[in-house]
């Protein structure tokens, strides 16, 4: 077997029929076989999916079947507008999937989690498979069930890869010489329960197929032209960065950059595996790529912005200082639960972290921490990091916001701030 190529293509490349039909005129110009495509769930449904579970969580089951019935009409528009003749295998498999999210949306004793990672991740079947049916029509294709191939833990929501097993079964299941469809973001646990890797997992998931498969690149296509400085929908006058090493893409990763997965560079740089950023609107252009670079061409500042946040402050009840494990004890908490701790910071009697604002768990969190903490809670703030900063970007960027908590390194600046 030829080394393969692994590309992945987010909702917004398969938000509608023309986006699928732009899907395959891109895979036609790489004969390369064979090539695994890591695909999303269309558009915005996985917010859509996210609001069955809301539903379910408030026990709104009528809210539940109504938004399943959006999803599934949102599908059959595309389906229609993609195929004369809609395959028969394809409608038999979508109408098992939505009669098993009929079932998964009736009252139950599973936790929020397990809940959110049994219906979400079909998104991403309905997606793929959807695709696959589609490409199938011009290429030789196949559908393959990533929850048979990325073996992960069982923390729901933000799973961990087994390794060893992902590698044996990954390695099976790509042998001949197509095109390959699988979904991103999920996986299976030892009991076969569905699980995701974090939200925008797909990425990594891209990641994990092409670490285990020895691919020659990992290509993620996006809707700008490559990995720029800033959100061009956020920050003016951004930059195409032309190449970034792997250290760099890591740590503006882990700060929030969206382009990227935070969990997606590093097995690509373990072995050496380049990964391109481009655009799928413009597939000529050869966008960004990120390698073993000594260091970012060109080298400019890079903003990022997080939406949703939150400051939770907390102190003792009993006027001591905030000790080791008290911060234990608080991590194990969100460690549990799930909670993204974005920044923090602690001084003798306070400890101070900026949190993605989750309206289901950051409640629960709350209520287990106020019987043994004074706490304060902060809402509607968000976070900008700026990375490479000089003093007057600083000032550009700040101007006009009430800065909440601020805290620098040489190369790093953040700022949890509300906006006046």
């Amino acid at each position: 077997m030829s080394t393969p190529l692994v590309f992945k293509f987010g909702g917004a490349s398969v938000k509608d029929a023309q986006s699928v039909r732009n899907v395959v005129a891109i895979i036609e110009r790489y004969p390369d076989r064979p090539m695994v495509v890591v695909v999303s769930a269309m558009g915005k449904m996985t917010n859509a999916f996210e609001s069955v579970v809301s539903s379910w969580a408030q026990e709104d089951l009528l809210g539940a079947t109504k938004a399943l019935q959006g999803i599934q009409d949102f599908h059959e528009g595309i389906i229609t507008e993609l195929f004369q003749q809609i395959p028969i295998d394809l409608q038999t498999d979508l109408a098992q999937w939505y009669e098993d999210l009929g079932q998964l949306v009736q009252p139950s004793d599973r936790s929020y989690s397990e809940q959110y990672d049994s219906i979400v991740h079909h998104g991403e079947l309905i997606s793929t498979r959807i695709v696959q049916a589609f490409v199938n029509t011009r290429i030789p294709a196949l559908w393959l069930d990533t929850r048979t191939l990325i073996k992960t833990n069982d923390l729901f929501r933000r799973a961990t890869v087994k390794w060893g097993p992902t590698q044996e079964c990954i390695s099976a299941a790509v042998q001949e010489s197509k095109v390959y469809f699988v979904q991103g973001f999920i996986g299976s646990d030892p009991a076969g329960r569905p699980t995701t890797l974090g939200r925008e997992g797909s990425d990594y998931t891209g990641a994990v197929f092409a670490y285990c498969l020895g691919a020659n690149s990992l290509t993620i296509w996006k809707d700008v032209p490559g990995m720029l400085n800033g959100d061009p929908k956020t920050f003016q006058n951004t930059k195409l960065i032309e190449e970034l090493p792997f250290c760099e893409a890591i740590e503006l990763a882990f700060y929030g950059a969206s382009i990227i997965h935070p969990k997606t560079i590093q097995p690509l740089q373990k072995k050496g595996i380049p990964l391109r950023i481009r655009s799928f609107v413009d597939p000529a252009a050869t966008g960004t790529v990120i390698t073993s670079a000594d260091q970012a061409t060109p080298q400019v500042p890079n903003f990022i912005l997080k939406k949703n946040q939150a400051l939770l402050s907390i102190s003792t009840k009993d006027l001591a200082f905030i000790a080791e494990y008290h911060l234990s004890a608080v991590y194990q908490l969100f460690a549990e639960k799930g909670v993204v701790v974005n920044m923090m910071r602690n001084t003798a009697t306070e400890a101070v972290f900026c949190l993605n604002n989750d309206a289901i768990i950051v409640p629960k969190v709350i209520a287990a921490l106020q019987s043994d903490f004074n706490l304060t809670f902060t809402s509607d703030v968000e976070l900008l990091t700026i990375r490479h900063y000089n003093e007057s970007d600083v000032v550009r960027e700040t101007e006009g916001l009430t800065i909440l908590q601020e805290q620098r390194t040489p190369d790093t600046v953040q700022f949890a701030f509300q906006r006046n």
